[in-house]
């Protein structure tokens, strides 16, 4: 390919020479660093920012203690005074009038230490000066134990640090509980004595009070009910947006090897069953608690009335109890069984919503309609045997409570004939098992919730249990250099199931910074593997894969990633601006920045052409634009950060004629100074690279560059001659002319190993190219 100079500014990033004025001290990171490292713990002020301030906002208050907290540390924000800051534990971060952040190192006498970010030194501060300038505001931290969750089953305990934390509230909602459910204990004794008392005596006046007095307490009831729902869902709705993030944050670090054997539809289903566990643990089981506490109580008013009538409501409990021991099984399979079915309904929906163009350009809906009715019908039919089911034990509890209430009545009727017990008496006793009888219906129903959140335990602890890639060892966390693009493959087996293949087998490949490597091979040959690896998508089975000569199983992948980018054949745009998609990873990034990648990606004009430009939505998965368009807007995403790595997995395969040719002729601005990785099958992509690697079943077996390599008459000269006799008559693509040496060809001598693999042994300085005759440098 013909490479031609275009003066196109290459965007400047974090590795580049940035913008031309210069940055804005953010006071509150460099606090924030130097005060994590003070306490023993690595922190990295690039990875912060991109971490917590994509948008480039400087670290306020909040800010800071979310990014502490994920750090590992406790973190606590709090108003003070000058005369208590000797006590406070030192050094911490206060907060200037002007809203900039110091640290406090140390309080002596009438004299404080104190470290400027921006003075970049300890200062000694009078009591006076310190009292100017402070506002009140102190945020301390310091270091907690750690309990790592790698080994550990998730569990329901997952959820208790959520419940500790908002503790206070709970304890108000138990509060609101017991005082409703001394309402319900003070009601019958009203309906008693106005039955025994001001029936029996005709005492109009004393009913007016006691009606009175029945409307104020079933207000007050009303009233602190109300009260407890509102605490209640407020509480339970935070608690949500912090489990739910903390799930979707584990669910966002596991490896991609996770998503690639489940379906899309069934890890969606089993997010949702979050919402079941946290119900069953905020919801009825917490009031339980205080209601069977109080079961306790009315029980021995009962006994009270009558001792008869309440080993009856006492004898009825085995009942319930053996009646859910035999309904739970039958109904805990029914439910799983309802999941199952449901997860594979929502993940055909995704399928088929998601392959809607294939599908029409197939004329296959017929066939998917009554795929999704037999699914359907197999979901309703489950459904509808688990509903049955739960109906029959509902009923049979009901049936439970009435015979009972049956049998009380009978003998607490006899009983009030023979004297031994009142009418009040009776009708107050009734009310209260009633009141009792509450619980053990809602302690029949816990037992089914908890067999259901039992399930849902199961489901979530199969994304829960599965273990981060940022679950690794403690050099993950060092903060390192920026790399420089050197690749070493030493000895590196791979397969993506321990009973699958060997995806790569053996492969030895070193590649130093700054070359343009172009991979090639037949498809399944392990190419696109390859490039996997660079980005720590996959650690390999055997051997090692190493970046500036760290191996990548030692390090941060956010940290690696960052330095790398990546053009797939495929990629994913985002239903936002197509600025936010080309910044999608430095939302704060310049226009200017923004418009350089574009321009080298050759998507700048038919960006303009747009209606609104830049500032255009795209619409979902990229659906307003062309293959070719949306492949320039990926190739600009991954220019704009300036990586030290470029990986282009046939990136130019669904790119037009002129769209190729613009990313072409600007391949010298592209590459420069960058580690290049051309992965392709159109051969004429990667004729001009530095080296080419061939890839077959896993192996390296040719490694040299383009004329060395059809000099040898191997596979990649087999693979040329193909495609050159298939394109005969048509023009090449960005092929250069014959006689001409591809401006980036690393010439080299090129011998055959032990192994019988071809490789180049010995550079030849490229001066003595230059000398060899013009006929020997075009041969092949």
């Amino acid at each position: 390919m013909a490479i031609v100079t275009q003066k196109v500014e290459i965007p400047a990033g974090p590795h580049g020479d940035g913008g031309k004025t210069a940055p804005v001290l953010d006071s509150g990171l460099a606090c924030l660093v130097l005060l994590a490292r003070f306490l023993e713990k690595p922190a990295d002020e690039g990875k912060l920012r991109h971490s917590y301030s994509p948008a480039g906002e400087l670290f306020d208050e909040t800010i800071i203690l979310l990014a502490a907290k994920e750090m590992g540390f406790k973190a606590k924000a709090a108003d003070s005074e000058l005369k208590r800051l000797a006590a406070a534990p030192l050094p911490c971060i206060i907060r200037r009038r002007d809203g900039s952040f110091v640290i406090l190192a140390k309080m002596a006498g009438d004299k404080a230490l104190v470290h400027d970010p921006a003075v970049g030194r300890p200062e000694t501060y009078e009591h006076e000066r310190l009292e100017a300038e402070w506002d009140g505001r102190m945020i301390m931290l310091a270091n907690r134990a750690q309990l790592t969750a790698e080994g550990r089953r998730f569990d329901v305990s997952w959820f208790i640090p959520a419940i500790i934390k908002y503790r206070h509230l709970f304890g108000e909602v138990l509060m609101a509980s017991l005082f409703i459910q001394a309402f319900g204990l003070i009601s019958p004794l009203f309906f008693m004595v106005i039955i025994d008392k001001v029936l029996v005596h005709r005492g109009l006046s004393s009913l007016d009070v006691l009606i009175f007095a029945l409307i104020v307490l079933s207000v007050f009831e009303v009233l602190i009910g109300g009260l407890r729902t509102y605490i209640f869902s407020h509480t339970t709705s935070r608690i949500d947006v912090q489990l739910g993030a903390g799930l979707f944050k584990h669910l966002l670090r596991l490896p991609v090897s996770y998503f690639g054997v489940r379906r899309v539809g069934q890890t969606a289903a089993r997010v949702r069953e979050l919402e079941n566990i946290r119900n069953f643990l905020t919801g009825s089981a917490l009031t339980l608690v205080v209601d069977l506490a109080f079961t306790v109580i009315f029980f021995a008013v009962m006994y009270y009335f009558s001792s008869t009538l309440t080993w009856i409501v006492l004898g009825s409990l085995p009942f319930y109890i053996v009646f859910s021991l035999i309904i739970t099984p039958m109904l805990r399979r029914r439910v799983e069984e309802k999941f199952q079915r449901g997860a594979e309904n929502q993940a055909f929906l995704v399928e088929a919503v998601s392959g809607i163009e294939t599908l029409k350009a197939a004329a296959v809906e017929p066939q998917m309609q009554r795929r999704w009715e037999e699914q359907i019908a197999g979901y309703t039919d489950i459904s509808f045997k688990a509903a049955n089911l739960s109906n029959i034990g509902g009923q049979g509890v009901q049936l439970i409570q009435k015979v009972t209430m049956a049998a009380t009545l009978w003998f607490g009727a006899v009983i009030v004939i023979d004297g031994a017990l009142t009418v009040g008496q009776l009708v107050a006793f009734n009310m209260l098992a009633g009141r009792v009888s509450q619980p053990i219906l809602r302690l029949a129903q816990l037992w089914q919730d908890f067999q259901q959140m039992r399930i849902s335990v199961d489901r979530l602890g199969d994304i829960l249990n599965e273990k981060t890639e940022n679950v690794a060892r403690a050099a993950s966390k060092a903060a390192l250099p920026e790399i420089s693009g050197a690749v070493r493959f030493d000895a590196v087996t791979f397969r993506y199931r321990p009973d699958g293949p060997e995806i790569l087998k053996g492969v030895d490949l070193e590649v130093p910074a700054g070359q343009v490597v172009g991979i090639v091979g037949p498809s399944g040959s392990g190419k696109s593997t390859l490039a996997k690896m660079i980005q720590r998508l996959y650690l390999p089975e055997s051997g090692r894969v190493l970046i500036d000569g760290i191996d990548l199983a030692m390090i941060d992948p956010a940290w690696l990633r960052r330095q790398i980018g990546v053009v797939l054949q495929e990629n994913f745009l985002f239903n936002r601006s197509v600025r936010d998609n080309i910044a999608l990873a430095e939302p704060a990034m310049s226009m200017e920045r923004v418009v350089n990648g574009a321009k080298l990606a050759g998507a700048h004009d038919f960006i303009l052409e747009l209606p609104e430009g830049y500032d255009a939505i795209i619409e979902e998965r990229g659906g307003s634009l062309s293959g070719g368009q949306r492949q320039r807007i990926a190739i600009a995403r991954a220019l704009v950060t300036n990586p030290r790595i470029l990986i282009f997995d046939e990136a130019t395969s669904a790119l037009d004629y002129e769209s190729e040719q613009v990313v072409q002729e600007n391949m010298r601005g592209i590459c420069k100074d960058r580690t290049v990785f051309v992965i392709a099958h159109r051969l004429s992509t990667v004729r001009d690279c530095d080296r080419i690697v061939t890839i077959e079943a896993g192996k390296v077996v040719e490694d040299g560059a383009h004329e060395q390599l059809l000099r040898l008459d191997g596979r990649y000269a087999r693979l040329w001659k193909c495609q050159s006799a298939g394109a005969r008559g048509a023009p090449m693509t960005a092929a250069a002319p014959p006689e001409s040496p591809a401006p980036l060809a690393l010439h080299a001598v090129v011998t055959k190993d032990e192994n019988g693999r071809i490789v180049v042994r010995r550079p030849i300085p490229l001066k003595a190219v230059a000398a060899a005759p013009r006929q020997e440098q075009a041969a092949g």
